[in-house]
This record gives structure tokens, sequence and C-alpha cells, in this order.
């Protein structure tokens, strides 16, 4: 390579370095200005991440400081709530113990009343039996000789010729009379007491019975005139047995028992009618004799056991069995007690459960009753009623807006089982708190662990301190099921004629109907339609007519009546059904479907109606839920047709709309009573549109916060309506601006 060619290369490296230096001179010094950039970013946010780690590492610390000082506070709390728990736990183990010491304080008396007047039966059982193995020596042969002698000159006074044994004279021109004595009576002895009765009677015979003891006993027909030893002590036994004791006599000795109820007893002769037992089968039996008795009268069998007369035969009488008569035998002697079965009534009864003739059942001890009062009775005279005018508050929107009732009323609710019917009975009780209602519930013929569900809700409550629970179980004989509504009529009746308010629930009248054709069936009556017996209308008719609103002249009281009814597959047009439908003064009738669609209490508006209207509200929801029963009946016809078609025009969508409002704004829960001023407020609100544009599911948050904020604004119109006031146009005026400005903030 030569000289030449080397300068030429050197040349052409040096223009080409020379372009090249000026073509990419920019563009280095450009990238080496970015870079030199970005490193003092980088050194930049090395920085800072360096003040940030600092300033994490102060707020850990911080963190950790304040986290340790939350765990001792949290530490020091859990203590202190430990503590406060252990005092409650300690404060909650000794009320508990303290109950249970009064329950077995309250038990250990009960036993001890129970063993008490066992005892005291037996003893006396055993001195009266004593006492006539005694008496029959012949230590004691003058004194009966006397007492033969007393009971001859006695029996002129009572001996008497009834009515039957009239009968029978002018049939048979003959009536049979025994005398029974323990020894032989003389011919003196029975020559005075043959002319004491040859006026009247013929056939005298002297039986002779060493276990009358002493004494005469002497049987006319049916009649007993009963002088001897052995009665008296058969009696005594008898009223030591089933009479409860006073409280202030429960310490007494039994020693000084038995004295007691021996000097009181006396040698009167006791005059009662006999009969004896022909046949008995399924609470039933028939009894020949006691010509004289009468119709729905109270009969004692041997034992403990009685029985009503609900046939009256030429040959014998029917008598219903109200018990346990599985140790009645044909030939047992059946004695007349002269009056009308009757139930203990008084203001004790309050907060005791009770069975269809008043017996205590609840564990409590005997009922210091203030008397007796008949099952049957009539029922007040149209002379002495007068209108229902004063609302009985149920606590429940749907009722005392659509279907009020009034005091003295009988409003029946009806429906299929399972449908919430005891639900709304039950509610309108707890709602009487405080405001002078006694209630009594009438379970018929429901199973006992239902009956103690409700009785253990109404303690809970409060309720059961004016309540009366008189219960007729499932298992308890037809007969029983039969009377108890009439029991607790008559315990609501004493109330009443005191002037007093009353609410009874008959839980459910179609069990005492199908338990009436059961007896009327066993009795051999003729059955009717659905084989019930041709008097049933009768049965619940004179029941109900007992509910009544008394005139102050009577006392001012009032009974009101929510019979019960269950219907099969919601067939209202049933016998009984339209029997009471007929009777009462109004029915709410529960619907299943809308039971199970949530819709609770399920009460169908179309069906159910109550005869009183709005005489039977105060007058501001009278005010208020007029059109109320219409715009839900239109809402539910409208309702059923749209769910044919989608093409509604905007009246029908707006109806739609209020009516489901206001059908979820009648939605309510059991056990939770409304005011009657805040069912007002709510149901204005609805009717006016305010909650057309709310949520169904805020409804009752809705009205909730809407009565709060109401009554806080108004307090004036809480008092017009609990005056029982109309509500005046300003007040209404103002209470639309005061739900206005609610709507606003909600």
């Amino acid at each position: 390579m030569t000289i030449k060619d080397f300068l030429f290369a050197v040349i052409n490296f040096v223009i080409l370095f020379g372009a090249l230096f000026l073509i990419t001179r920019k563009m280095i010094v450009r990238m080496f200005k970015e870079r030199k950039e970005k490193i003092a970013q980088d050194l930049e946010q090395s920085h800072q991440a360096d003040l940030e780690s600092q300033r994490l590492s102060t707020d850990v610390a911080q963190a950790r400081d304040q986290a340790r000082q939350q765990e001792d506070a949290l530490l020091a709390e859990t203590r202190a709530q430990v503590e406060r728990s252990s005092r409650e736990a300690e404060k909650l183990r000794t009320e508990e113990a303290d109950a249970l010491r009064r329950n077995a304080i309250q038990t250990e008396k009960q036993l001890r009343s129970q063993m008490h007047g066992q005892v005291s039966a037996q003893v006396i059982r055993q001195v009266a039996s004593q006492a006539g193995e005694t008496l029959k020596t012949s230590t004691f042969a003058p004194e009966r000789q006397a007492l033969v002698e007393r009971y001859i000159e006695q029996v002129k006074e009572v001996v008497a010729a009834m009515p039957s044994d009239i009968l029978n004279m002018n049939e048979l021109k003959k009536l049979n009379i025994s005398i029974a004595s323990p020894e032989p009576l003389t011919d003196e002895e029975m020559k005075k007491v043959t002319q004491i009765l040859c006026e009247t009677f013929l056939s005298v015979r002297n039986e002779v019975d060493d276990g009358l003891v002493g004494g005469v006993r002497m049987q006319v027909g049916d009649t007993v005139y009963d002088g001897t030893l052995a009665h008296q002590l058969d009696r005594l036994s008898q009223e030591v047995e089933f009479n409860s004791r006073m409280d202030d006599q429960e310490e007494l000795s039994v020693l000084e028992s038995i004295r007691e109820k021996l000097s009181g007893t006396d040698n009167s002769i006791d005059v009662y009618q006999t009969g004896k037992v022909i046949s008995v089968s399924d609470g039933i039996c028939h009894v020949s004799g006691l010509a004289d008795v009468m119709a729905g009268e109270m009969l004692e069998f041997e034992g403990s056991l009685r029985g009503m007369v609900m046939d009256l035969d030429k040959n014998n009488v029917g008598v219903v069995l109200l018990g346990d008569f599985s140790t009645i035998q044909e030939g047992d002697t059946v004695r007349r007690t002269g009056h009308i079965i009757e139930v203990p009534v008084g203001e004790a009864m309050c907060g005791r459960v009770v069975d269809a003739l008043g017996r205590p059942v609840d564990g409590k001890g005997p009922i210091q009753n203030d008397g007796f009062r008949a099952v049957e009775s009539p029922a007040p005279s149209v002379l002495h009623r007068q209108g229902v005018t004063v609302p009985l508050q149920t606590g429940i929107k749907a009722i005392d807006a659509l279907v009020p009732i009034g005091r003295g009323q009988r409003e029946l609710i009806i429906g299929d089982r399972q449908t919430g019917k005891t639900a709304i009975a039950l509610d309108t009780i707890v709602n009487q708190k405080g405001k002078g209602v006694h209630c009594i519930y009438v379970a018929i013929g429901q199973k006992e662990s239902t009956v103690a569900n409700v009785v253990r809700k109404l303690t809970e409550l409060g309720a059961m301190d004016y309540t009366t629970v008189v219960c007729a179980s499932a298992s308890e004989p037809a007969p029983m099921l039969y009377i108890a509504p009439y029991a607790g009529a008559a315990i609501g009746e004493y109330f009443m004629y005191k002037g007093k308010d009353v609410l009874i629930v008959y839980d459910d009248l179609s069990k005492q109907a199908a338990a009436y054709r059961e007896i009327s069936l066993l009795l051999q009556r003729p059955p009717g339609r659905e084989a019930y017996p041709g008097d049933v209308f009768y049965l619940h008719s004179r029941l109900l007519e007992r509910a009544a609103r008394l005139d102050e002249a009577s006392g001012g009281g009032s009974m009101t009546a929510l019979p019960i009814i269950e219907t099969q597959a919601g067939d209202i047009s049933a016998y009984i059904p339209t029997n009471v439908i007929s009777i009462t003064d109004g029915q709410i009738f529960l619907e299943t479907g809308l039971f199970h669609s949530g819709t609770r209490p399920a009460i169908n508006v179309g069906l159910s109606v109550s005869r009183v209207g709005g005489a039977a509200q105060v007058p501001a929801m009278k005010q208020v839920a007029g059109r109320l029963r219409t715009d839900l009946a239109q809402y539910r016809e409208l309702a059923s047709f749209a769910q044919f078609g989608s093409d509604l025009d905007a009246s029908t969508q707006a109806t739609l709309l209020r009516g489901q409002h206001m059908t979820e704004l009648l939605k309510q829960d059991q056990f939770a009573a409304r005011a009657v001023e805040d069912q007002v407020i709510a149901i204005f609100a609805a009717n006016e549109g305010y909650a057309d544009d709310v949520d169904l599911a805020d409804m009752p948050r809705f009205e909730r916060e809407a009565v709060e904020y109401v009554k806080q604004a108004m307090p004036e119109l809480v008092d017009t309506i609990c005056a029982g006031k109309k509500i005046p146009a300003d007040m209404l005026d103002k209470l639309r601006e005061t739900l206005k400005s609610f709507k606003e903030t909600f």
C-alpha cells in the first residue's frame, strides 16, 4: 500500500468520522442529558424512599404504641366485662336460686296441703269405720234406740209425696216404701211409722241392715230420708276429701281437723233421691229412678265422679260423665245434688288455669272463690242491653282499621288450620294489658302442650295477671269439651255483672260441636245434616248471646266474644260455619294462600266484615281508614287481572302500586301490637301516597320512622286521637306538611 493510498484512507476516515459526529452529536447529547436526568430522578426517588421509610418506621412505632395501648385498654375492658359478667351471673344464679327456693317452698306447701288433706281424709275414714264398729256394741244400745225415736219424731216434718210418687200412685195404685234399720223395729215403732205414712203410702216393710250402725233410713220411691249414723260418717268422710281447707287452717293438726269436722256434724235427717246405673259406655250412662231430676242437674256418683243430666225419659235419664268413668259399673248408686251444674267464680280466678268444672289444674293450690255460678245462664234481656260503641283495640292494624271490634260484640275468627286464628286471639288478649279488661281463654279439644305454650307466652308477656284459662284438652271426655265454653262464659259473667269489661275467646267451637255430636249420637238422638243433632244451632246461639254490653242500670259491664271456627279447605258454607256466621256480628276470614304468601295476618278483606262498622272505631281511625277497604278490594281485583297482561295504563299501575304498599303496611308480626295513634298516622301516610315510591322492603322502616317523626313534631295530634276526637282540617294540613318534610329526609 502506497503513502498516497494511506493518506487517502486517513482523509476518508476523518471525513466519515466528522460526518458521523455532526450527525450523532445532538442525539448523544440528548441521550446523556436524559440519562443524567434519570439518574438525578432516581437519586431523588431514592431520597424520598429513604424519607418514606423513616416515616413508615415512625408510623410503625406509633402504631405499635397505639396497639399496645389498645391492647392494654382492651384487656382492662375485658377484665371489667368479665367482672361485670361474673357479678351478673352471680346475681342471676342468686335470682334463679331464690326462684327455685320459692318454687320449692311453694311446692312443699302444696304437697303438705295435699298430704294434709289426704291424711285427714284417711284418718276420718278410719275413725268413721272404727266409730261404726264401736257404736254397734251393746254399750251404745240406748243411744241407738234414742236415735230411732228421734228419727220417728223428725220424719213427720220432712216426709212428703214427690211428683213421681204421685204418678206411681195414680198408675200403679201402690207405692213401695222400705224402712231400713240396723235392728228390727218394734211393733210400737212400726205402728208409729205406719200411722205417719198410712194417709198416703202403702206397702211399708222393715229391712234390717247392720251396716247402718244406728238410726233409720226410709225410702219412698226414689226419695231417701236418711238419719243413720253410717250415712253421717260417710258424708263426713266425703266432706274432708272433697272440700279444700282455708289458708288459716293449714297448720291445724289432723286431730284438730277431725274434732272440727265431728263437732260440725248434725243429727238432722238428710233427704235426697237416688237412682241406679243401668248402662255405661263412652262417657254416657243411663240411670233408672231419679224421676224428679232436673235437666242439666249435677249428679254424684260413687267416688269423686260427677255427671250432668242430658236426657229425660220416662223410665231412665241420660247422663254425661264429667271425668274418668272407668270405675263406674252397672248397679252403682247415683245421688241427686238438687242444683244445676255450676263453676266457682271470683277475682281469684285471674291468673289461674282451670278445667271445665272450675277446678285448678295449674298446681298452684285451691282457689278461694267468691261463690258459684251456673254454667247455663240466660242471656241478658234486650231491655238491659245497649249498642256497641266503645272500641276494643286489638293492636292489629288490619283488624282495627278494616274489621273493628267493639266491647260487647261477637266477632268470629274463621279459617283453615294453621292460618293464624289463635295468634290473633292471643294478640288481642296481650293488647288489653293495663286497660281494665278481664280476659278468658277457653281451650277446647287442644293438645295439652299447645295450651301449656299459650300459658307460658301469656305469662312471659304479663297477660296472665288478668287472664283465666279454661282447659278442656283433647284427652278429656267429650262432655268436658261440651261444657267448657259455658263454664268460661259463667266465669266472665261474674265480672260483667259487676260492671267490668270482659274478653272471652272460644278456641275453637268446631271441636265443641263435634263433642256435642258425639254425645247426641251416644244418647241416640236423631242425627241431621252432617250427623249433627237438630239443636246444634241452639248449642252456639245460647252461648254467644250471653256476650253483650249492659246498660248503666245493669252495671254497664260488657263481655266481648271471639269465637273461633276451623274450616276445611276454606269452605265457609259448611254447616257449623254458616250457623256461627249467622249468630255473630261479623267475621274475620283468614285465607291459606295469603298466609303462605307471607301476608300475616292473612285476612281476606273481601270476606271479612264487622257488622258494627265504624261505631266501634275511634273517630280518627274512622276518618283516615274510611276508603281503605274499597281501595284494597279494588287492588285485589286488578292484581288478579294484571297477571294476564302487561299493557296497563297509568291509573291501573298507580292503583296496583298503592295497593302493594298498603298491603305491605298492614303486615304485622305476632305480639307486636301497635297503639291506635301509631296506626292512624301510618295509614294516613300510606293513603296520601307518601309511601308510593318507597321500596317494599323498606316499608317497616318507613312506618316506624314516620310515626316517630310525626309524634315528635305534632304531640297535639296524639292527644287528639287518644281523646277520641276527629282530626281537624288544619291539623290534617299540618300533618301533610310534616310528612312531606319527613319524606325529604327519608
